[in-house]
């Protein structure tokens, strides 16, 4: 893909993030995020390992719109979790750390950082340390509830390698 195509695709994709951010879904708010978006895409440049095809996008944007729902969906039901836990004192809590490994054999730092990012986002949670881009160590308030761990970073894991192109 030529380097045209990659910064209009690329900006295409961000402008639907950009009106999704600032809550302006219309043709207004898209051509800002455009302007915007060709910018930065244009000062950063390509990356070689990027992989935006024009018959992914679709796709890609598909998994981005469900990463941000889901990510929506556990922000919403951890955040009621630590709510009820400060208001019942009374409830078990087992704080701690536990490792989790990222799951990527292409140990790809960019989505070491995404996952950590939306670790640390979640209300009860947070990504505090790496062990290289193997293992991502996280401190939950409780434990038990953490139990899912790595089948939540398994569905996260899959649909950012979707949201990158490397799926």
């Amino acid at each position: 893909m030529g380097r045209v195509a990659y910064i209009v695709s690329m900006s295409v994709l961000l402008s639907i993030v950009w009106m999704g951010a600032t809550a302006r879904v219309n043709l207004e708010g898209f051509f800002v995020g455009f302007v915007v978006s060709v910018l930065v895409v244009s000062l950063i440049g390509t990356r070689k390992s990027a992989t935006v095809q024009l018959t992914r996008l679709p796709r890609q944007v598909f998994s981005l719109i469900g990463y941000v729902l889901h990510s929506f969906i556990e922000i919403t039901r951890s955040s009621f979790d630590v709510a009820r836990r400060v208001l019942d004192p009374k409830l078990p809590m087992q704080p701690g750390i536990i490792a989790v490994p990222t799951q990527d054999e292409d140990l790809d730092e960019t989505i070491a950082a995404l996952s950590a990012h939306a670790i640390t986002i979640t209300p009860g949670q947070l990504a505090v340390e790496f062990d290289g881009a193997k293992i991502m160590y996280i401190h939950c308030l409780d434990i038990a509830s953490a139990q899912t761990a790595d089948q939540e970073q398994a569905a996260r894991l899959k649909m950012l390698r979707t949201i990158l192109g490397k799926a």
